[in-house]
């Protein structure tokens, strides 16, 4: 039984390893601020890219900063990515539908681990970014 346990029961915490190969890998499409503010270095990403990549990085960054929470609002997300705030808002709802993020708390959301790979993926195959 614990074997089965130890198979089916997963953490949701990524290990040091994957942490840092997920950190590198973001790296050519944003930085983190000491104060949590995620800067987006491609202009042409999509509005759900951006705030799906701000989720991530934000998760990644408490990995090496626990100063910096892991748990974003929109308010948050609109100032840092300078979105309208309705706009952030409505596609937190469709990154919450995919099942990318998770609400946490009234309006304030959290990026599914198990979900950055996927999302990385998707942005070095549309934008040519090398591993």
């Amino acid at each position: 039984m614990e074997h089965l346990k130890e198979k089916f029961i997963v953490s949701e915490k990524i290990d040091e390893k994957r942490i840092r190969e997920f950190i590198e890998r973001l790296l050519p499409f944003c930085k983190v601020t000491k104060s949590g503010g995620v800067i987006i270095e491609k202009a042409e990403l999509t509005t759900v890219e951006k705030i799906g990549i701000a989720l991530a990085a934000r998760f990644l960054a408490n990995s090496l900063d626990s100063e910096i929470s892991p748990e974003v609002n929109g308010e948050e997300l609109s100032n840092s990515l300078m979105i309208p705030k309705d706009q952030v808002l409505a596609r937190l709802k469709e990154l919450r539908d995919e099942k990318f993020a998770f609400r946490v708390s009234k309006g304030v959301y959290k990026v599914n681990p198990f979900k950055i790979d996927d999302l990385l993926k998707s942005l070095e195959n549309k934008y040519k970014v090398r591993k």
